[in-house]
């Protein structure tokens, strides 16, 4: 794959379509929607395997603007814009993520619990039976167990 274009976002989005397409076609038993499921994946791959170039490029960045409009589809372009060219709802989602992950990894040795006033996301070491939290943001304080 040296010199190759790669799988990129569009190319990620025709292969999922021509999957939901060949499901359909599948279960309707319409024959024609599997050929054309079939087109699409051909299509997906030669994109894929296609020398890089800035024609692929730009259909992809046209493909990402377009979805960023979609609201419940903004977060599956996130991943592939510049840090600095990211829209709001897009960092947002990567911030969230990001957290999400944290708190997934450090979830034996670590208890997170959520600011009643501001909504900061504070972490306390686990096994330490009842203690006192103060939020660093506000100064709100609260007496959990961990």
């Amino acid at each position: 794959m040296n010199g190759r274009h790669g799988v990129d976002e569009l190319s990620t989005a025709l292969g999922g379509l021509s999957m939901v397409l060949a499901l359909i076609g599948s279960i309707f038993s319409v024959s024609f929607l599997g050929w054309i499921a079939l087109i699409i994946v051909i299509l997906a791959l030669v994109r894929a395997f296609m020398p890089e170039s800035p024609a692929r490029d730009h259909e992809n960045q046209v493909f990402l603007d377009a979805i960023s409009k979609v609201p419940f589809l903004s977060g599956f372009a996130s991943g592939s814009r510049p840090r600095g060219k990211q829209s709001a709802a897009a960092a947002d989602f990567e911030r969230k993520k990001r957290t999400a992950q944290k708190m997934w990894d450090n979830r034996k040795t670590t208890m997170y619990f959520k600011c009643k006033n501001c909504g900061q996301i504070l972490s306390v070491p686990r096994g330490k039976g009842r203690i006192r939290i103060t939020c660093p943001r506000c100064g709100t304080k609260v007496e959990k167990k961990s």
